[in-house]
């Protein structure tokens, strides 16, 4: 009768113990279900982050073309890359300074995105413009988005936003963008006719491709 006795307590005490965990808030169990979406796009580095910034494959583009005396440069920063020089629109009452890259050395084609994203580390408050340059195109004409950004922000710049320029003037006229004839990238800073000039600073921790 006693190993009778315990066996019920036993089971008893089991059957308490399960009341317990089922019971018991502290005990929540893992969901398979994905978390909602943010709103925002996915990143893909391009270029700074865990990707390649190229240092050596930019190159200046320049008013000095035209007879110009502004400069650019993008060199490695601390915070990942800076773009700076100086803007000089004395010698032709219009200037603008800029690198270039081959996007042959994105890690990824352009038409698999659908914008850019900028992660901006510090800026001087400057407007600042991203470019596109496509086979073929007219010499002049680019596509662009200008931006003044702000320090320690996130600049999305989606393909849909970027206008044809012909010669620093809007082109309304010029085919729509085709990404898969994008042959290069920029960033430049222009004076809007004497509008901005000296010194200038852009630091950018990376760019990203976006995905919707």
């Amino acid at each position: 009768m006693r190993s009778r006795g315990k066996s019920l307590a036993s089971v008893a005490a089991a059957a308490a113990t399960a009341t317990v965990f089922a019971s018991s808030p502290s005990f929540i169990f893992a969901s398979t279900t994905p978390p909602p979406q943010t709103g925002r796009p996915m990143a893909l580095p391009l270029l700074g982050g865990t990707a390649n910034w190229h240092f050596g494959s930019w190159q200046a583009v320049t008013d000095a073309v035209r007879g110009g005396v502004s400069a650019a440069f993008l060199e490695p920063d601390p915070a990942g890359a800076k773009f700076s020089g100086t803007l000089d629109p004395s010698k032709l009452n219009a200037g603008f300074a800029g690198v270039n890259l081959d996007i042959a050395s994105l890690p990824m084609p352009l038409h698999e995105l659908d914008g850019l994203c900028l992660n901006v580390a510090a800026s001087d408050g400057r407007e600042y413009t991203v470019l596109l340059k496509v086979r073929g195109g007219d010499k002049g004409t680019s596509y662009q988005v200008r931006f003044i950004p702000a320090i320690a922000d996130n600049v999305d710049l989606p393909f849909t936003s970027f206008q044809a320029y012909s010669r620093g003037r809007p082109a309304p006229g010029a085919e729509a963008l085709d990404l898969q004839q994008v042959e290069s990238l920029s960033l430049q800073i222009a004076s809007n006719f004497t509008q901005q000039a000296g010194p200038f600073s852009l630091v950018l921790r990376s760019i990203s491709g976006t995905k919707l």
